[in-house]
């Protein structure tokens, strides 16, 4: 995902707290409230991205170093 794609409008509600939050990690970060949302989003998108394929390859065997320099005759 880049950044520099046509960006769309989109709203979100947030508690008084929650948005009290993000205003003041905006304001120590010196950016905006929307890139903070926006990488906050992107991240979680490749978070759930990585999970998925851990998750497919869970049943996957596993190998020992020692079995991996066997096999390699190390």
């Amino acid at each position: 995902m880049t950044t520099a794609t046509a960006k769309r409008p989109a709203s979100v509600r947030l508690s008084a707290r929650l948005n009290s939050a993000l205003n003041e990690q905006a304001r120590q970060l010196n950016t905006s409230k929307d890139a903070l949302v926006r990488r906050a989003i992107v991240n979680m998108l490749e978070e759930i991205e990585d999970f998925k394929a851990v998750k497919a390859r869970r049943n996957e065997p596993v190998f020992t170093l020692s079995e991996v320099k066997a096999e390699l005759g190390l």
